[in-house]
C-alpha cells in the first residue's frame, strides 16, 4: 500500500462491547439525507463544520462516552499522541457510506497523526492521491482494528467508506484528531 497509513488488527480487546455501548447509548444525530449516524466529542467547547455549500454542516461537541475515553486513552499511549476530538460515524446497513473527503478543516491539526477505530461490520476504506481518480487503494477495516493516517496526509490524499456490495450489519468508526486550540 502507498498511502501512509499504519494498520493495526486488534487493536481492541472486546469491540464487541464497544459496538454494544457505543450503539446504544450515544445520541446520535442523522440529518436529512446523511447516510449514516454521527456523533462529535471534543475537549474545547467549539463547534465543528465541514462541507462545502449545501453539504456544510456545524456539530456542537457532546458529552464523551466512558468508552470513547478508554479509546483515546489506549490509542494516546500507544501513538504517544494527544487527541482532543473524537467524530463517530455509525452505519447501520450495506447502504451507509462516506464520499470522498480529506480531512483537512483548519481547526485540527495536521502535524498530528489521525486514528480511526473501527468496530462491527467490516468495510472497506479507500485512498486515493488528490486528483488521481485513476490509482485507487483498498483496506478492509476489521472489527476493533486501527488505521492510523499519517501526519499531513490530509494535505494529499483522500479517503472514503463506500457502499457495501454485501448484506452487513451496522459498523462504528471512531475518528481521533488532534486540535489546534
Amino acid at each position: 500500500m502507498n498511502a501512509p497509513i499504519t494498520y493495526i488488527p486488534g487493536f481492541l480487546k472486546d469491540p464487541d462491547a464497544v459496538l454494544n455501548a457505543l450503539w446504544n447509548e450515544l445520541a446520535w444525530e442523522r440529518r436529512g439525507t446523511t447516510p449514516r449516524r454521527e456523533y462529535y466529542s471534543n475537549e474545547h467547547p467549539v463547534p465543528y463544520a465541514y462541507g462545502v455549500e449545501e453539504f456544510k454542516r456545524e456539530y456542537q461537541p457532546q458529552p464523551w462516552h466512558p468508552v470513547v475515553l478508554d479509546i483515546k486513552a489506549a490509542l494516546e499511549e500507544r501513538t504517544n499522541t494527544k487527541f482532543e476530538v473524537c467524530f463517530l460515524n455509525g452505519y447501520e446497513d450495506q447502504r451507509d457510506h462516506l464520499g470522498w473527503h480529506g480531512d483537512n478543516s483548519s481547526e485540527m491539526d495536521d502535524a498530528r497523526p489521525i486514528g480511526i477505530v473501527t468496530v462491527g461490520a467490516e468495510r472497506d476504506i479507500m485512498f486515493r492521491r488528490r486528483g488521481d481518480k485513476e490509482s485507487i487503494e483498498r483496506l478492509k477495516l476489521q472489527h476493533g482494528s486501527l488505521c492510523l493516517m499519517a501526519p499531513g496526509m490530509q494535505d494529499l490524499w483522500d479517503h472514503k467508506i463506500p457502499k457495501a456490495g454485501f448484506s452487513c450489519g451496522t459498523r462504528i468508526s471512531l475518528t481521533f484528531r488532534g486540535y489546534v486550540a
